[in-house]
């Protein structure tokens, strides 16, 4: 017997938290993640605020295979998600999208198994970051990067706790009008002070945007650095993201195929070498985009993101930290100050 998906009907229920379900949001088709999820808007009944809510859908658990432990999964991950996004509410981080509520509501109109829908609230967003450079005639530099000073300091803000994201892309980086933008979906994140699944993935995030060095298994699955090396990784892939329209990752692998470089795919230190290669190829092709916007910047932003994504995860980041003892190895700290600085100056006209 088929029964009707939960998560699929909110729509005008109540929640009985002061908050009513309005319409379903359909995902744009290019859209990513969420794939266990379903949207809506909500609006409260007193203030009249509308926002977004991120319903669980449980259904996938049916076609797996073992359903009671697939079901577990997918809880675990709802309650890590919510509990960390709990713990960056409490410790004020402004550029973390942290829930207005969460609960769970028991659809009255379904029958049938888990009729129960966890969900959370957040702000509306208006978008993100593609979605913002999708709408525009070019590339607006003063935006691009304060965006991407703000994404810096959303991970400044986690790793400040020792946590980090690990799924850092233009769809997590939300838009939020004059207010900025601010880091979200947490899924994937690395906290010590509580254990997920995917703390055992060789992958955690989005392979599309993932460092080279994790291909090849090179991560500390207990240990807090080489993850913070991932997300260092990420906000570098932000700037070829905003000028080339492609992650690092994605550059890289297309340089190879094109010069048809034979990758072994075993030995990260034998492969290396073309790795950097094929990185110095993609970053003249960023010098070349970035050059039609602002010469003033230029070397700037370049040299942020041959320090930012570079294949190496040993000579990734600040080079200051190793002639400097009391700057972290994979501090995020002065490139929120160096996207800021230059965010103001374009934010100035001085391009």
């Amino acid at each position: 017997m088929n029964f009707p998906n939960p998560a699929d009907c909110l729509e005008n229920e109540d929640l009985g938290n002061g908050w009513r379900v309005m319409k379903k949001i359909n995902p744009h088709p290019a859209s990513t993640g969420g794939h266990f999820s379903v949207g809506y808007t909500v609006q409260h009944n007193v203030s009249g605020k509308v926002a977004f809510l991120k319903a669980l859908d449980f259904t996938a658990a049916f076609q797996a295979r073992d359903f009671a432990r697939a079901l577990q999964a997918m809880t675990a991950g709802f309650n890590f998600e919510r509990d960390l996004l709990v713990k960056c509410d409490r410790h004020h981080m402004r550029r973390i999208l942290t829930p207005l509520a969460d609960g769970t509501h028991t659809v009255s109109s379904c029958i049938g198994p888990l009729r129960e829908v966890h969900y959370l609230i957040f702000d509306m967003a208006e978008g993100d970051i593609r979605k913002h450079k999708a709408e525009l005639d070019r590339i607006d530099l003063a935006w691009c990067l304060r965006s991407m000073h703000h994404a810096a300091v959303g991970i400044m803000e986690l790793h400040s706790k020792e946590i980090a994201h690990q799924d850092v892309k233009p769809s997590n980086v939300l838009t939020f009008g004059k207010a900025g933008s601010k880091l979200s979906d947490l899924g994937r994140a690395f906290d010590p002070e509580q254990s997920a699944d995917h703390d055992n993935f060789q992958i955690p995030g989005d392979r599309t945007y993932a460092p080279l060095e994790l291909f090849y298994g090179l991560i500390d699955r207990n240990g807090i650095d080489s993850r913070k090396a991932i997300d260092l990784y990420a906000l570098g892939n932000l700037i070829f993201f905003h000028f080339c329209g492609i992650s690092a990752t994605q550059g890289i692998h297309s340089k190879l195929k094109i010069a048809n470089v034979p990758i072994a795919g075993r030995d990260f230190d034998q492969d290396l070498p073309y790795f950097q290669q094929a990185f110095g190829e993609l970053l003249g092709e960023l010098d070349r985009e970035v050059a039609k916007f602002t010469i003033e910047f230029r070397d700037k932003i370049i040299q942020i993101a041959r320090e930012l994504c570079n294949p190496n995860p040993d000579q990734r980041g600040d080079p200051k930290w190793r002639s400097h003892l009391h700057i972290p190895r994979y501090s995020v700290e002065r490139y929120v100050s160096r996207f800021n600085l230059l965010a103001r100056k374009a934010e100035l006209g001085i391009i």
